[in-house]
């Protein structure tokens, strides 16, 4: 494949620089939302941690398969350890916020962020993986991966949940082993990267708009940014161009819809 291999490099390298910046900041907002006592409702926390919320019949796309989220939610397993949001048997008259699915929610994130990982480490050892970009751009978002869910099972942790260490079965089943299964060249396994980086792009990018707390959109933004870069460096790798030869005319790197919609097709609203 024809593919100007330094300048995915460089690509690589500004991508990787933002994600260990944002890395603090983002085990910040996940521990003042899982467990912390905010006052964000379970819909705001469902949608900052790009999973479906429990109180809402939602549909959850990646690719062109489409799940309901309860599925979805089911699939990253129960959650014993703590009574996430039990609070207190405090008698003042303010009324304490509901983190009751607190646990669940980040659990479900971190399900879909392991899966990821092992989706990553699949492609990698599949021999289908033959060109150089590729393999760097694979092993770089792997470690990204790794680290969202670090993060993710940190504050799980210190909340006195159990850190996640399977994927999410629901969406492996359905997307990632058919298409593992059917990959035949390297492009069939570039695409299934694709499906799940710009699935977390939009959730991301749809979630940063919920928030009303500035330094949580900012956080929430830049992580999504992330993702959609993610998503550009595999566009250029599957068809050996240039970041302006994938997205002419100035057109948008992903779509900005919402992977996370209603069932009857309207976009989610917090």
């Amino acid at each position: 494949m024809d593919l100007n291999r330094d300048e995915i490099r460089r690509e690589l390298k500004a991508i990787d620089a933002d994600n260990k910046a944002i890395m603090p900041k983002w085990y910040d907002a996940l521990r003042q939302i899982v467990g912390g006592g905010t006052k964000m409702s379970t819909d705001e926390k469902a949608a900052l941690l790009g999973v479906p919320s429990p109180g809402r019949r939602q549909l959850f796309k990646v690719g062109g398969v489409t799940l309901m989220g309860a599925a979805v939610l089911a699939a990253c397993g129960d959650d014993d350890d703590a009574a996430s949001g039990s609070g207190d048997d405090s008698t003042d008259d303010a009324p304490e916020p509901d983190n009751s699915m607190d646990l669940p929610l980040a659990r479900t994130a971190a399900s879909l962020e392991k899966l990821a990982v092992d989706t990553y480490t699949t492609a990698a050892g599949s021999g289908l993986v033959t060109t150089a970009a590729i393999g760097d751009a694979a092993m770089l978002f792997l470690e990204h991966h790794q680290a969202h869910l670090d993060a993710l099972n940190g504050a799980i942790r210190d909340a006195g949940g159990t850190e996640v260490t399977e994927q999410n079965d629901a969406v492996f089943k359905a997307l990632v082993e058919p298409a593992i299964s059917a990959a035949k060249k390297e492009a069939d396994v570039v695409q299934l990267a694709l499906d799940l980086e710009l699935a977390a792009a939009q959730t991301y990018a749809f979630a940063g708009g919920q928030l009303s707390v500035p330094a949580l959109r900012s956080t929430i933004m830049t992580i999504g940014g992330i993702e959609a870069r993610h998503a550009v460096v595999l566009q250029m790798a599957a068809q050996a161009k240039s970041p302006l030869d994938v997205f002419p005319e100035g057109r948008a790197f992903f779509p900005g819809d919402n992977p996370l919609a209603d069932i009857e097709g309207a976009v989610l609203s917090a």
